[in-house]
């Protein structure tokens, strides 16, 4: 290899490297296309307690729980996770007058589970993830709300 070659590739390997190390410590939580995941310190069902508290005094409401962990043990698979549907009637309808199309994701949907190595795990989709396909300026404003109040509630629930 020429040395013009060895000298772009290591500044190329130089620049990954560097990109991956700010990317680690750019969020507590780790994220892959708007799926934002956080451990939890806390067992399953006091995480499950967090949640539901912080939604409430996040200004928002459980509207649905699903035990799937339940539904799945008639497999016979053993798995703790729930998911919760959360939302504020009143930010929906601003959401749902601009698009009623929103209805796919709204309301949000938020998961906790406990892995297989005994870790409790909050995980979400970010609102503007989901929303941004609407190119509407009040929705995308109303997502980047909803991005900052569900990082606020999985924070909360992950004491």
């Amino acid at each position: 290899m020429s040395r013009n070659r060895k000298t772009h590739a290591t500044k190329l390997i130089q620049g990954l490297a560097l990109a991956l190390l700010i990317a680690a410590f750019a969020t507590p939580a780790f994220a892959d296309s708007g799926r934002v995941t956080v451990v939890s310190h806390s067992s399953f069902e006091k995480t499950v307690e967090n949640l539901e508290a912080a939604v409430g005094q996040g200004g928002m409401m459980v509207m649905a729980r699903v035990d799937q962990g339940n539904m799945l043990s008639m497999t016979g698979l053993k798995l703790k996770a729930k998911l919760f549907l959360v939302g504020n009637p009143t930010v929906g309808k601003k959401l749902f007058a601009q698009d009623p199309g929103v209805g796919l994701y709204v309301p949000l949907r938020v998961f906790v589970a406990e892995t297989k190595d005994g870790k409790v795990v909050i995980s979400y989709d970010t609102a503007s993830s989901m929303l941004g396909q609407f190119d509407n300026d009040t929705i995308r404003m109303t997502a980047a709300m909803l991005d900052q109040k569900l990082g606020g509630l999985a924070k909360m629930a992950a004491r």
